[in-house]
């Protein structure tokens, strides 16, 4: 079975440079309903390895835009089996 691709360079390149751009977290959470946010945090959080600052900077970042404490943060990860985010 042979997949086609529809997208053609400008779309792909397009769609690249959007995943490399910088997320804004104010508008992220703007878009996101409440009873949705743990769930778009979780997701953030499987898509990065928590190992450097400026990731753990984006999370916290994060957390406070979607209005999440401390507390639902740490539980958050230690349901992922991630290292809390917070001491």
């Amino acid at each position: 079975m042979k997949l086609e691709c529809a997208a053609d360079a400008e779309d792909i390149a397009f769609v690249q440079e959007q995943l490399a751009a910088p997320v804004d977290v104010d508008a992220l959470a703007a878009d996101t309903p409440a009873p949705l946010r743990t769930q778009v945090y979780s997701a953030s959080l499987m898509a990065i390895r928590l190992d450097t600052q400026p990731e753990a900077q984006y999370l916290d970042a994060l957390a406070r835009a979607m209005e999440l404490d401390q507390p639902t943060v740490n539980a958050l990860h230690m349901q992922m089996g991630i290292q809390p985010l917070y001491s």
